[in-house]
């Protein structure tokens, strides 16, 4: 892992985002400090369960279409926020950007190094590049494809938020603009045309998510067989919402 010495943008940060309580991944966030050769620093994460009635409602408003069907779980509520911190973090700091990792990523040197490379030899100011755990997203416009990295413009922005690249115009324009939210910040993001961002994807990305070997995920919740019903009859109609927006915009 090479640190950008050429480029414009000067991106010689990492964020590892940790939950202060979750202790079964204290050995992993020590790992990722130590194989990470650019300036890490543990953000402590917003925790779930130590926000008051009013953040949490605060949250749920119904302020952007399509409209999200879901309740936010205060845990969505607490990522969320959490990557605001990062992004304030960079504000604050006077950075050009940073790379924000969660603490249940594992990384996969020989492919995340070479490509974090490629994604940080043509980064301009505005640009956010995500690295995801698999590859479910089309293609819009190519700006790298070689033999290890393809770098590309998605028609419709995927789901994650394990890795990603947010230079500081990128970062200040999402604080900006999400003072409230109505949604899961991955969900959020799908929202291209309200945000208006260049999100790009790396593929492959070299990272994978392991929090079934960290005690498991924060943020999933329990619900009756009832309730998993609805939601699987509900979710693919706002799917398909996202995509005809995301075609929709698109073709502008």
């Amino acid at each position: 892992m090479q640190k950008n010495s050429d480029n414009k943008v000067k991106i010689n940060n990492f964020f590892i985002i940790h939950l202060d309580r979750a202790t079964k991944r204290k050995k992993q966030v020590n790992f990722l400090k130590n194989i990470i050769p650019f300036k890490v620093s543990i953000i402590s994460a917003v925790d779930g369960e130590k926000l008051s009635n009013k953040v949490i409602s605060s949250h749920k408003l119904d302020v952007l279409l399509p409209r999200y069907p879901f309740n936010m779980r205060s845990a969505e509520i607490a990522t969320f926020l959490s990557h605001r911190k990062c992004w304030q973090k960079i504000i604050d700091d006077k950075l050009e950007g940073a790379v924000i990792i969660e603490d249940d990523v594992e990384i996969n040197s020989e492919f995340f190094d070479y490509n974090l490379d490629e994604a940080l030899i043509n980064i301009k100011q505005g640009d956010f590049i995500r690295f995801p755990i698999s590859n479910r997203e089309k293609p819009n416009l190519f700006f790298t494809s070689n033999k290890k990295a393809t770098i590309f413009k998605p028609v419709i922005i995927g789901l994650g938020m394990q890795v990603q690249i947010v230079t500081k115009d990128a970062a200040l324009s999402l604080l900006k603009d999400t003072k409230t939210f109505d949604r899961p910040v991955d969900t959020y993001l799908q929202l291209k045309w309200k945000h208006k961002l260049k999100i790009q994807t790396v593929i492959p990305s070299g990272i994978s998510e392991i929090s079934n070997n960290l005690g498991g995920s924060l943020i999933g919740d329990k619900k009756s067989l009832l309730g998993k019903f609805l939601k699987e009859i509900i979710r693919p109609a706002y799917r398909f919402k996202i995509y005809f927006l995301s075609m929709l915009y698109y073709k502008r």
